[in-house]
């Protein structure tokens, strides 16, 4: 295979790579693989999606070539998405060259968010969960705890993020909102622990990956819409048994030694 062939394989590799790990659906991430690799002149493609992994299968100069990426970790990014949906179909359109897509895919790739991006996701973040903390019936008193709260949620997965398993980085959010929630109501610090835990973890609620199980069981990918439920329900309980350890430790034990 020559390195054209090479490099429209991972061109569609990276493409499928990123769609994977920001959130992005089974059909769309097999529908801009083979949109990539059809225009790039392969042919028989057979494309498989799961959430943990995708495997592309094709031929090339008569010659059979396969690729099989692992996915390690995921979130839910949609301007990673967004970016990735304008470039394959740019490619496909011959508006953009086969090197000049994959240099992209590849910076997608290998970039790393500088600090301004972290806070500002950080300041993006808070400014949502204060917001939910309004709109479920919080007083704007409770707009700042919740802010703070959502900020140390995020500091928590950020620190425990290379080493423990994603779950368990969820659990520790939830202890960690549940303890912020109540003991800035005890001091005074808002009024509302329900609304401000709820408000601090909703960035964490797994919505997009409920969402992606039912559009993949409604596309018929069982697999996957069941993998998917999966992660769903696991991180809700997750959070769930964070925030409740968490209410249970504080007013069984701790509350007593502080107040």
């Amino acid at each position: 295979m020559n390195d054209k062939g090479h490099q429209a394989l991972e061109f569609a590799g990276l493409a499928g790579e990123l769609l994977l790990e920001n959130g992005a659906e089974t059909p769309r991430v097999e529908d801009t693989v083979h949109r990539i690799c059809s225009t790039a002149g392969l042919t028989e493609i057979e494309v498989i999606v799961f959430p943990t992994g995708i495997i592309i299968n094709a031929i090339y100069d008569n010659v059979r070539v396969t690729r099989a990426k692992r996915i390690h970790a995921r979130e839910t990014n949609l301007n990673k998405i967004s970016i990735v949906n304008d470039v394959s179909r740019k490619y496909a359109c011959g508006r953009i060259s086969l090197d000049e897509g994959l240099a992209i895919a590849r910076e997608l790739d290998t970039g790393k968010p500088g600090r301004r991006v972290f806070w500002g996701n950080l300041a993006a973040g808070g400014i949502a969960s204060g917001s939910a903390t309004i709109l479920l019936g919080g007083y704007w008193a409770d707009f700042l705890p919740a802010f703070m709260a959502a900020a140390l949620v995020r500091g928590v997965i950020g620190v425990t993020a290379f080493n423990l398993a994603y779950v368990l980085q969820i659990f520790l959010a939830g202890i960690f909102a549940g303890f912020s929630g109540s003991l800035f109501v005890d001091l005074g610090f808002g009024y509302h622990m329900d609304k401000i835990i709820v408000g601090a973890l909703l960035p964490l609620y797994p919505g997009v990956t409920l969402t992606n199980a039912v559009r993949d069981f409604i596309s018929g990918d069982l697999l996957s819409g069941t993998l998917r439920m999966v992660e769903g329900l696991l991180i809700a309980a997750a959070l769930a048994n964070g925030v409740g350890a968490a209410l249970s430790m504080y007013h069984g034990y701790l509350r007593d030694y502080l107040f």
